[in-house]
């Protein structure tokens, strides 16, 4: 069986302004409020911010977990998909979330995805019929401290 998965956007203009946008109008990046304030210029750094706000915070006046969750979802996905392309399927097979701490104010986290994580993707690939790789994301709070740490594991196959 062969999975006919394609993204729905165009993987060939990887503009900053246009990932940005793309970021903007996923469905778990729009509906959790959060904004993605830089991508690099070379798609290997993505940095969003979950704002503190009555959209993003529960009856305890503390940020959902869900929200954290759900804003930081599909970063490291979608820059895998912009990084290898096509030829590649790339789809999330697990999470771990540890919240650690409440919070209570805008968080932030960055996403770093460095060339030879690409390099060994590519190489374990061409010997390899699929590979996990895993992420982790670290929420932080104005102090740099961590409020919830997310291990994604991900599973990416040359098609």
């Amino acid at each position: 069986m062969s999975l006919n998965i394609r993204p729905n956007v165009d993987l060939n203009d990887k503009s900053p302004e246009k990932l940005i946008n793309d970021f903007r109008q996923l469905p778990c990046t729009a509906n959790t409020g959060a904004e993605v304030v830089s991508i690099s210029e070379n798609l290997d750094t993505v940095k969003i911010k979950i704002p503190f706000n009555e959209n993003t915070t529960n009856f305890m006046n503390i940020i959902y977990g869900g929200t954290m969750y759900a804003a930081t979802d599909a970063v490291y996905v979608v820059m895998l998909w912009y990084r290898l392309g096509e030829d590649y399927l790339i789809i999330d097979k697990s999470s771990h979330v540890k919240y650690l701490r409440p919070g209570i104010e805008d968080l932030h986290a960055t996403f770093y995805l460095p060339e030879d994580d690409i390099l060994t993707i590519k190489q374990t690939l061409s010997r390899k019929k699929s590979m996990t790789r895993e992420y982790l994301i670290n929420i932080t709070d104005s102090n740099g401290k961590v409020v919830c740490k997310i291990t994604k594991e991900i599973a990416i196959r040359k098609r």
